[in-house]
Formats: structure tokens, sequence, C-alpha cells
């Protein structure tokens, strides 16, 4: 998950370059998701060590 964000970062970029939208578009989604993931398992990391508690949905 962390290590494919900026591969996919930089397949939006080179997508970008040639004038594709849509594989910017789709390679920005998975980025997008990747990013996501990580942001989710720093806070789950967080609320085990008791840095912050879980949030209610």
């Amino acid at each position: 998950m962390a290590v494919t964000a900026p591969a996919d970062m930089f397949s939006a970029h080179l997508h970008s370059q040639r004038g594709d939208a849509g594989g910017t578009r789709r390679a920005l989604g998975r980025a997008e998701v990747s990013v996501i993931q990580v942001l989710q398992g720093l806070h789950d990391l967080r609320v085990v060590i008791g840095d912050m508690e879980e949030e209610e949905e």
C-alpha cells in the first residue's frame, strides 16, 4: 500500500504527459486509495498505542 502510492503518482504523471486523461484518472484513483489506506493504518496504530481514541461511526 505505502509502496504503491508513489508508483501510482508517477504513472499518473506519465499518463498526463501523454495527454491520456482516462489513464491519469485511473492512476490517481489508485494513488488515492493507497494514501487513504496508509492514513487509516497510521490512525489504527495511534489508537493501539493510546495516542488517539477510536472514532465512532
